[in-house]
């Protein structure tokens, strides 16, 4: 991807589109999987888990598409991690971590 997301940088807004593997079908990605406010989580440098301040969309609607956006503040880091989780049990999806070393 070009543009303003290429690479990831310290202090610039960030957002890339993820599958969520499907529990029941392993190996397939969920369609149109159900996600909530807080099954997405950033940790900056090793300072802990918190909530993104977007939550995670389906996008576009009705497929395997989930997208994350990341603010400004945070990517405010040298290595930011995004967990996300289903918070529901059991989970419709598998757990999946992206790992994003920014650049100056």
């Amino acid at each position: 991807m070009a543009g303003p997301y290429n690479p990831p940088k310290k202090n610039e807004a960030f957002e890339f589109t993820v599958g969520l593997q499907d529990i029941a079908n392993p190996g397939l990605f969920k369609s149109s999987p159900t996600v909530a406010a807080g099954d997405a989580k950033v940790d900056l440098d090793g300072a802990g888990l918190t909530n993104l301040g977007t939550a995670i969309t389906v996008t576009p609607a009705a497929t395997k598409c989930v997208r994350v956006q990341l603010s400004s503040d945070e990517m405010n880091a040298d290595k930011v991690t995004v967990v996300i989780s289903d918070q529901t049990s059991p989970p419709e999806w598998a757990d999946l971590i992206i790992c994003i070393l920014t650049t100056a």
